[in-house]
């Protein structure tokens, strides 16, 4: 058994999510981990309303466990405190609830020791009997658990080994646990309400460990908080203990882009969520501040359907990875703080790999693969084989639809532009009704990718995927606890995802959120979820 405290060259040794020897550029990224504010100098000021625009309503469901959509995951992590936070600039797994822990040899026991006093809304004990409560109320959650799920593959039980003491086991080793501990899907819940159905939690009702509370949540309009009396267990990375300077917090949910900036620069709000780079320049001169945050885990990518027919056309899937112009995508629909494509993960992704070269834009290339796989083209200039046509089903949502459209065209591809509500969206990826499935994913650690691509996960499920030899990298990348082997099955699988064009990278993305004047100690953790405990409003 390893002792592992906030030593940072023990979580490397396990492999946590972020290890120095992975770590690529993390800590360079513009403003990630860093205050969004107008100020940090001046004194904290008690009490008062902080409004800030999300980009758009968290999809009917506040319970992060269920929740895959960054906007809800935004709202709960001011509700529910984890087990140990991540420090955003080094990578550091940091005491939060638990004050230490202890990880088996073989990353397959966890043992967490509690820290003092800490409380849920209700009044009860933040115990090990709740530790254990929430883990098996996600295991529980089944298919439902679409955020939490994927990160407790394998999953045993837990020992109430005392009442400050959690033994979690599994059946596998499973070295990106303690990282996925840090994110808000894993926040912790009263044990009063674990047994609550999936829907009852979806609306909030329950009593979580945080510093604030729900007061309501209307959907579609807004989601307003309550600082909680008595909170006094902040996360090691907090500047301040004791209750939450805000008493109220309201999120409203504005969709238009330009609405949520003039809504900043008009005083309404403190802060926004997703500014587009059209509107960086005007809040700027407004005297608003700009936090940029390069996620890590997946780009934004084109996931493809393993029981589709391009499972069968590995030529048709190098054609479309060539023929994507990534770094027009950037210029013409992002702007400057995304970057072009270079692997299947973000460049602040351990075990990210720089596979550019192998993403270049090249519809030349993109051509002669179709030509030479009998994609001839027709009347309209879209290619026809065997009677067929080479159209894609694409299930999507990303907002350089149009462009990727006519870059695809241009080699003889169509793509017809199909999005989906959210109920749609389900019935499609349920049946397996498309060919290509748009995805993107924040996740400090490259198992994300095993949750698309392990034929042996049941959770993402979107690209379907077959047995083959990948499922071995893949094991290797989830399981081992040596550093040099994780990084090396990390290379490998974006490799070989890239080579076999299971997964068509769109772009390194980066969100920017804004600040006003009256806006102080906003931060971000360690996956860029707002945190508000901190925060206060200037007068």
């Amino acid at each position: 058994m390893r002792t592992l405290l906030p030593s940072s060259a023990r979580i490397r040794a396990l492999g946590a999510a972020v290890l120095v020897s992975l770590l690529a550029a993390c800590a360079g990224s513009t403003g990630q981990g860093g205050a969004a504010s107008s100020s940090t100098s001046a004194e904290p000021v008690h009490g008062g309303t902080y409004v800030h625009a999300l980009e758009a309503d968290p999809l009917g469901c506040l319970d992060a466990p269920q929740q895959r959509f960054h906007v809800a995951l935004n709202i709960t992590r001011q509700l529910a405190d984890s087990l140990v936070d991540q420090d955003p600039k080094t990578g550091k797994i940091v005491p939060w609830l638990a004050r230490s822990w202890e990880i088996s040899n073989d990353a397959k026991t966890f043992t967490f020791h509690l820290v003092d006093g800490a409380t849920f809304a209700d009044g009860k004990p933040v115990d090990a009997a709740a530790v254990k409560a929430n883990l098996d109320r996600i295991v529980a959650l089944g298919a439902k658990a679409v955020g939490a799920g994927p990160w407790i593959q394998g999953y045993q039980s837990t020992e109430v080994v005392d009442p400050s003491t959690a033994k979690v086991t599994f059946d596998r080793p499973n070295v990106q646990f303690l990282q996925a501990l840090s994110g808000s899907w894993f926040g912790l819940i009263s044990p009063a309400d674990t047994g609550k159905s999936a829907e009852e939690l979806c609306k909030g009702t329950y009593a979580g460990s945080g510093p604030f509370t729900l007061d309501h949540y209307t959907p579609n309009q807004e989601a307003v908080l309550v600082k909680r009396a008595g909170y006094d267990w902040p996360s090691s990375l907090a500047p301040h203990h004791g209750e939450a300077y805000l008493d109220k917090l309201q999120f409203t949910f504005v969709p238009e882009a330009s609405v949520r900036s003039g809504s900043l620069t008009s005083g309404q709000v403190q802060s926004v969520s997703l500014v587009q780079w059209q509107d960086e320049e005007t809040l700027k001169s407004a005297g608003d501040t700009l936090l940029t945050a390069r996620q890590p885990g997946l780009t934004e990518s084109w996931v493809i359907n393993q029981q589709s027919w391009l499972a069968d056309d590995e030529p048709v899937r190098q054609a479309i990875r060539y023929a994507i112009n990534s770094q027009e995508i950037v210029d013409t629909v992002y702007g400057p703080t995304y970057r072009s494509r270079t692997a299947p993960l973000n460049s602040t992704t351990p075990g990210y790999v720089d596979l550019s070269s192998e993403l270049a834009y090249d519809p030349t290339k993109a051509a002669q693969l179709l030509d030479d796989d009998g994609w001839k083209p027709g009347a309209d200039g879209i290619r026809v084989k065997d009677g067929k046509r080479l159209s894609l089903n694409v299930v999507a949502s990303y907002t350089d639809l149009e462009l990727i459209q006519q870059q695809l065209k241009a080699v003889g591809i169509e793509y017809t532009i199909r999005q989906l509500d959210a109920a749609a969206n389900a019935k499609a990826t349920l049946a397996g009704d498309y060919d290509i499935y748009a995805w993107t994913m924040t996740r400090a650690d490259p198992t994300v990718l095993n949750a698309l691509f392990s034929s042996d996960w049941t959770s993402l499920g979107y690209a379907k995927a077959n047995p083959s030899e990948l499922d071995d990298l893949l094991a290797t990348q989830e399981s081992t606890v040596d550093v040099d082997a994780r990084a090396s099955a990390a290379a490998e699988v974006q490799k070989y995802i890239v080579e076999h064009a299971w997964l068509v990278p769109i772009v390194d993305r980066a969100w920017t959120y804004g600040a006003g004047p009256t806006s102080h100690g906003l931060r971000l953790d360690g996956e860029t979820k707002l945190v508000f405990y901190d925060a206060w409003v200037g007068r």
